[in-house]
């Protein structure tokens, strides 16, 4: 029987093949493609490798070489079609999915100070006893953390392995050194373990071939994640003080999948596949794009069958907010990450006025020129410079092209922002070109300061700070302004807060799910830098070692390097327990004791960020945890409308006698066993139950194996929450136990999404749970 299947499909290959030949000379509309064949062999099966071999050999035998081989974790390639190739090729026997080998952006200290504050606001005993920050410092294992990402700088101070461990045994990687002239300019060491590189068929620039970073993002996140400890750092004098990982001992491997233009899908599965078969414990992951088919998403597809390996892959939710339903890396398998602020600011304040008459206005900005303290400067506002002829509100943004030299020339200038954060370097860039000397923007919402060029005079000042400015300047013939040097002061911002760039929920595939997940520190984050980048470089400084970035690409390696601590800490942690101690131990309340709030002084919600602000010793004593298992991986793939027959293409370790239910929906999705809730399609008339499942994780060491919790409720008005039972009894560590949240509604229907929590309690350990309830529907 079997003889004869393959018989069938080597005489449909060789259809295939005559058929691409003439697709070849009918078409030319063409581009590379990967084509997911699902689930790599396991030890007892050899059919779907040998489907694999049999299409990609056929393919060569038309020039059509592959790209890309998959096969440690999954099976499939990438390849160059025609469009009609590719739509007999997705017929194929044993082809799950075939889709355009789409171009992924980048999700483009002090921050790891901050997380230890935070920590303090769980009253535990793991934080009342083990919470010194020099517990940051020590030894907690081999954790490798994978950076699927721009590559790295080897050389920098950050990843040295002084008095580190031999290479970890199970590490199966290897270090490209690259093709240049002088492979031997790259080297790991027993920090940095491994490094591969992935270059698109596009992309044959030599000096791409190496796992070197020229961007700068891959080596500014892995530093953040598991950077070794450096004394002293700063930018150019500013953010002072130790700078680290937050796994400092763990090691590293990174996957350059990325160039200038980007991070191309064939090479992120291909980084998946390395990362998988070679050993790495975290795979981090700073970048994506909005895709609505799961099966046409790398991250999706390559962090499926990692988690299925027992890795856990933390991802950035991505920099498209603050509009709702725009997270993206929000598959359940995945921790989803937004962004958040730290307690560190960087105060640039504007002097309006004479010696006699000075009024000092508060600003923000990174600015180390050389600044005359005794120097003023005539201000005027962006409109008064108006060109004849130009659109006004163009104008008073400081639009190119829409300002007059003449009068711009040795001004500060005054400029509205109705453009967001990215705006405010092209004003800077315009000022400069006319001739200003100076740029204050206008602009609530604008925390990233990472952008703007240094090297030129921005402050970004409050719209209440610019009604005063503009008093002074229309009530003053010759008004004039100073800028005052910049100084960073921590201690002094209310933190943490949730930027405007931060994706928001709900998750456009469903609302039955809740992402984000968490949010972590992801604003004018301070790492290390490519050594001797002239283009990071302000005029007139030397390269800097460090920089300051923001995005949830930051936000993300914070996540990493508290789940590599975890993972040391507790090797037998499957990566939903890790996710979901790092869930139900996050605040939701700031520095000073009130709640987080977003960008624009509101109340900050789950879809804001998630279970809230991850803290970094919380998680290491959940108490709790909630095991999402494979079964419920499966389910929902089922919920999603793929079939019985997709999902054993897709998975090899199905558990047996699993089908998908008869009759199953989106709505469903509620039900996977997450470490939070999300009900859509509410009506109010009839009540909604969804069942959890917790297990007890407690330390032996202080007695917590038999031990009883009971619930807490912080629920909306207008909506009612049941829990049954109230009270769960666990008599040993690894007991799980069941209970069921029943939602009704006092009022015929909810007017507004409704959010609340459920928090069990022992009275030494917390585990909070965030829920969303609205009444719409899946589409």
């Amino acid at each position: 029987m079997m003889r004869g299947l393959i018989l069938i499909f080597i005489l449909f290959v060789f259809l295939l093949l005559s058929v691409i030949q003439k697709c070849e000379s009918e078409t030319s509309k063409s581009g590379d493609y990967i084509i997911y064949m699902g689930a790599a062999s396991s030890d007892e099966s050899t059919g779907n490798d040998y489907h694999v071999e049999l299409l990609s050999t056929m393919l060569k035998r038309s020039g059509k070489t592959p790209m890309h081989r998959y096969k440690h974790g999954f099976s499939g390639f990438a390849t160059h079609l025609s469009e009609d190739e590719a739509r007999l090729m997705a017929e194929q026997p044993g082809v799950v999915s075939i889709f355009p080998d789409r171009m992924l952006p980048l999700h483009t200290t002090r921050s790891w100070d901050f997380l230890v504050q935070e920590s303090y606001q769980r009253e535990t005993y793991f934080t009342e006893m083990n919470s010194q920050p020099a517990e940051l410092d020590m030894a907690v294992g081999d954790t490798i953390i994978g950076f699927i990402d721009s590559g790295i700088w080897p050389e920098s101070e950050s990843f040295n392995d002084r008095h580190m461990r031999p290479v970890p045994a199970k590490w199966k990687g290897t270090c490209m050194r690259g093709k240049k002239t002088e492979p031997d300019a790259f080297s790991c060491n027993r920090k940095l373990i491994g490094a591969r590189y992935y270059n698109s068929s596009f992309l044959l620039d030599p000096d791409y071939e190496t796992p070197r970073d020229f961007l700068g993002h891959g080596t500014h996140v892995a530093s953040i994640a598991a950077g070794r400890i450096i004394s002293d750092a700063s930018f150019y004098g500013l953010a002072g003080g130790i700078m680290r990982g937050g796994s400092p001992t763990s090691r590293i491997a990174m996957y350059r999948a990325c160039s200038l233009l980007g991070c191309r899908g064939s090479s992120i599965l291909a980084a998946f596949d390395d990362a998988i078969a070679d050993g790495v414990d975290i795979i981090s992951i700073s970048m994506g794009l909005f895709i609505d088919n799961l099966l046409e998403d790398p991250l999706s597809i390559g962090s499926f069958h990692a988690v299925e390996r027992g890795i856990t892959v933390v991802c950035s939710a991505g920099n498209l907010g603050p509009s709702s339903q725009s997270v993206v890396n929000a598959a359940p398998w995945m921790i989803t990450v937004g962004a958040s602020t730290i307690d560190r600011g960087f105060e640039s304040n504007i002097l309006l006025g004479g010696l006699d008459n000075i009024r000092v206005i508060k600003g923000a900005g990174i600015n180390i020129a050389n600044i005359d303290r005794t120097q003023s400067y005539p201000i005027i506002h962006a409109r008064s410079a108006k060109k004849i002829g130009a659109n006004e509100e163009a104008a008073r943004n400081c639009a190119g092209d829409t300002m007059n030299r003449n009068i711009v020339e040795g001004k500060i200038v005054v400029c509205d922002n109705d453009y967001g954060n990215e705006a405010i370097q092209w004003k800077s860039e315009e000022v400069k070109r006319l001739g200003g000397t100076g740029v204050i923007v206008i602009d609530d919402k604008s925390m990233d300061l990472s952008f703007i060029d240094p090297s030129f005079l921005v402050t970004i000042i409050k719209p209440v700070d610019g009604i005063e400015i503009m008093s002074y300047i229309n009530s003053t013939r010759e008004p004039i302004a100073m800028f005052m040097p910049t100084r960073s002061r921590t201690g002094h911002e209310l933190a943490p807060s949730i930027p405007s760039f931060s994706s928001r929920g709900p998750y456009l595939l469903t609302r039955s799910i809740l992402k984000p997940d968490i949010a972590a520190p992801g604003v004018n984050i301070l790492a290390s830098w490519l050594i001797g980048d002239l283009n990071a470089a302000p005029q007139g400084k030397e390269p800097p070692l460090v920089n300051i970035e923001s995005g949830t690409s930051m936000s993300c390696p914070h996540v990493s390097g508290i789940a590599a601590r975890l993972k040391s800490e507790n090797p037998s942690w499957s990566p939903a327990a890790i996710r979901s101690a790092i869930m139900t131990t996050a605040v939701q309340m700031t520095n000073t004791g009130s709640h987080i709030t977003t960008e624009t002084g509101d109340k900050a919600t789950p879809y804001d960020f998630g279970a809230g602000q991850v803290t970094i010793f919380g998680p290491s004593s959940p108490g709790l945890v909630y095991e999402t298992n494979q079964t419920d991986y499966l389910y929902f793939l089922c919920y999603v409308d793929f079939t019985s027959v997709q999902i054993r293409k897709i998975s090899n370790r199905i558990p047996q006698g699993f089908a998908c239910p008869e009759k199953s929906n989106k709505g469903d999705i509620s039900n996977i066993n997450y470490p939070s809730i999300s009900v859509s399609n509410f009506n109010g008339e009839e009540s909604r139950r969804v069942s959890r499942r917790v297990t007890n994780v407690a330390s032996r060491l202080i007695g917590e194996e038999d031990t009883v919790y009971n619930v807490s409720i912080d629920a909306p008005k207008g909506l009612q929450v049941r829990v049954i039972p109230r009270s769960l009894h666990f008599k040993k560590i690894g007991d799980t136990l069941s209970y069921q949240v029943i939602f009704s509604s006092s009022t015929s229907t909810l007017k507004e999404d409704a959010f609340g929590s459920i928090t069990w309690s022992n009275g030494m350990y917390r585990v909070r749970s965030p829920f969303v309830v609205t009444t719409k529907a899946d589409i």
